[in-house]
């Protein structure tokens, strides 16, 4: 698939199976890839990733689920449904970023403090965009969420890792919606 179709395609993909489309180790290509040519802010580089497959990948949706009953004081049902369709994926990418960088940046470059922090979620969104959108081109149905996790020891990240996002992945299950597209005429001026 080429880059525009699979932009074109991509979509919030909740309802997984696991089915692995590719092998393993393309996935870890897919985001290899994105970690290294994804632009960051001066060069920073303080994206971080950490993927989970397997049983990892379901240990992440069952401690997910646990914290999210504990908070949630209505509608779980809902809650459960999305949370059951990720854990039914083929794993998850974790999104991170390394505050010990952002920091430095900080200090070498004050007079850019406060729009460092906003950089730095931008190439967030770089990063993920072009993974989920890599994971389109192979096959692959994912979506961004941003829920409360605890990080496992055996997972190794730093203390200085800020988790930012997850992107579940898997097989596609439920039908692809169509969407609402603004004219691109409400949207864009073009100046010559």
């Amino acid at each position: 698939m080429d880059f525009f179709e699979a932009v074109k395609n991509r979509r919030s993909i909740r309802v997984l199976e696991d089915v692995a489309v590719v092998p393993d180790e393309q996935v870890i290509e897919i985001v290899e890839s994105a970690l290294n040519h994804t632009p960051t802010a001066f060069n920073g580089q303080e994206t971080r990733v950490v993927i989970l497959f397997g049983e990892t990948h379901k240990k992440l949706w069952n401690d997910t689920e646990e914290i999210a009953l504990k908070k949630t004081k209505e509608d779980f049902a809902r809650i459960e449904e999305r949370i059951n369709g990720f854990r039914n994926g083929h794993g998850t990418i974790l999104f991170f970023q390394d505050r010990d960088v952002i920091r430095g940046l900080q200090e070498k470059m004050p007079q850019f403090h406060d729009e460092l922090e906003v950089w730095s979620q931008q190439n967030q969104g770089m990063l993920q965009y072009v993974v989920w959108t890599g994971l389109e081109a192979v096959g692959y149905a994912a979506s961004l969420q941003h829920m409360e996790i605890n990080i496992q020891p055996e997972w190794n990240v730093p203390d200085n890792w800020k988790m930012i996002a997850q992107m579940p992945f898997g097989k596609q299950v439920q039908p692809l919606m169509e969407k609402e597209i603004i004219p691109v005429e409400k949207k864009l001026i073009v100046v010559k």
